[in-house]
């Protein structure tokens, strides 16, 4: 009887680890155990799933699949998930970033005049006055009619919660360009 598995590139026809599938032998579960701990500790796993484990607990994020991505992808600190907006402090900070070169006087805010002047100077040739006034409007501006760096981080948890973090970090790397 042939396996069921697919064979993996470069490997023997039915074989899971260097015994074939359909001639397995019996291993005591002590054996299989120290394996088990093996692979784990050669590769850090124990460690990583541990701490992403703890992270889950500690912070109970409102989105933990992506709090799994992220604390794989950019460690646990960084997959911290703010308790408001819902995102992840490595993209919080990279807007942040992005909201201090907008807001060259280093105020705290964004003004309409601010956010024209960097759309004129960062590909803005394709938005008119009307299409930024809307944007502009999109970000919920204050009574004083400036953006704050909490109105600027929640517009974008609310864009960017549907792709993944490679797209986000070429939407941020566009918009600094």
């Amino acid at each position: 009887m042939d396996s069921i598995l697919p064979p993996r590139p470069g490997s023997r026809q039915g074989t899971v680890q260097g015994r074939h599938v359909d001639k397995l032998d019996v291993l005591p579960d002590e054996l299989l155990k120290k394996q088990d701990e093996a692979y784990l500790a050669k590769h850090q796993l124990d460690v990583l799933f541990g701490e992403i484990l703890q992270g889950l607990v500690k912070e109970m994020p409102t989105d933990p699949v992506q709090f799994i991505i992220d604390s794989v992808a950019y460690g646990v600190d960084q997959a911290v998930q703010d308790k408001e907006s819902g995102m992840p402090l490595h993209r919080k900070l990279r807007l942040l970033d992005l909201f201090r070169i907008i807001d060259k006087q280093g105020t705290g805010r964004i003004s309409f005049r601010a956010m024209q002047q960097y759309a004129n100077r960062y590909g803005g040739q394709t938005l008119g006055a009307e299409e930024l006034g809307s944007i502009f409007s999109d970000f919920k501006p204050g009574s004083d009619n400036l953006i704050t760096q909490d109105e600027f981080v929640k517009f974008f948890s609310r864009v960017s919660k549907t792709i993944t973090n490679a797209q986000f970090e070429a939407m941020v790397k566009e918009m600094m360009n």
